[in-house]
């Protein structure tokens, strides 16, 4: 690896890192920190998760992570869009059709650039973040969902990213913690952080909310012997067989919140995982 491209690892995001997106707003006169979250299974639509009490309670950071799994020019994606049209109605022959695809998808680990349209896989359902047709907002009438959606097809599930400081620019590269603005190209609503009926939830709307991005994981290579944002761990206890858990999901929420040593013939421990940021200690 290069110089410049150390330097790009670090600094810049590019495709196939593992993102969670990020924001912050008052609630009942305290600041909260949110991450944007989804299941994917029985419930598509997104839902904020707490991440301001961590140390009470720890986030669920599987239903946050998000993979940027491709990012395009404008213009390439409204070409893409139209070849893949045209590819349905027969006007164009599959081999064409694949070297169109291939050419505007690109290759390789791409830096992100300011005003291009990029993809979001959510990592846990492998589903992808869009902005639906449905609207259950009862104080933006003109608010749509934001959800998951099993495929690409069309518009809805790409959005552009736009710098939210006047010190960044369109064609830019985004940098790891830039606040950001992400608008979707299908309803050209904003992602926003939205308030009603007593709780915070999240929605496309005319109004902005900032984000920035957080990398989890970096999609590209990774040296060997190191630990790496969602990684699993089993810690043991010295020389025993007995793992650092926690109790199982048909315990209540309150035990749940504790942490304990399990050992014995058949071991099944709840691993921990490996946060960005987080730090092994003997």
């Amino acid at each position: 690896m290069t110089d410049g491209e150390a330097e790009d690892e670090i600094q810049f995001l590019r495709t196939d890192d593992e993102v969670v997106l990020q924001c912050s707003a008052m609630l009942q006169k305290e600041q909260q920190k949110l991450c944007l979250a989804a299941e994917g299974f029985g419930n598509r639509l997104c839902f904020l998760e707490s991440t301001s009490n961590s140390k009470n309670v720890p986030p669920d950071l599987s239903i946050c992570t998000f993979v940027l799994e491709q990012s395009l020019s404008v213009r390439a994606l409204q070409e893409m869009l139209a070849n893949t049209e045209e590819r349905a109605e027969g006007l164009i022959d599959m081999e064409k059709w694949k070297f169109m695809m291939k050419t505007a998808q690109g290759g390789g680990h791409r830096t992100l650039l300011y005003g291009h349209a990029v993809l979001l896989r959510h990592s846990y359902s492998g589903m992808y973040l869009c902005c639906l047709s449905t609207a259950r907002s009862s104080t933006d009438k003109l608010a749509f969902d934001v959800g998951l959606q099993e495929d690409t097809t069309g518009e809805a599930c790409w959005w552009t990213i736009h710098p939210a400081s006047k010190q960044r620019s369109e064609g830019e590269k985004v940098r790891v913690g830039d606040d950001l603005i992400l608008v979707s190209v299908s309803s050209e609503r904003y992602l926003h952080l939205s308030y009603g009926n007593c709780s915070l939830h999240v929605d496309a709307a005319f109004q902005q909310t900032l984000w920035s991005v957080a990398p989890i994981c970096s999609g590209s290579e990774v040296a060997q012997g190191f630990l790496i944002g969602g990684d699993v761990l089993r810690l043991l206890h010295g020389h025993m067989d007995e793992c650092l858990t926690v109790p199982s999901g048909e315990h209540g929420e309150e035990q749940r919140r504790t942490v304990h040593y399990e050992g014995g013939a058949v071991v099944h421990p709840r691993q921990i995982p490996v946060e960005a940021g987080d730090a092994a200690s003997g």
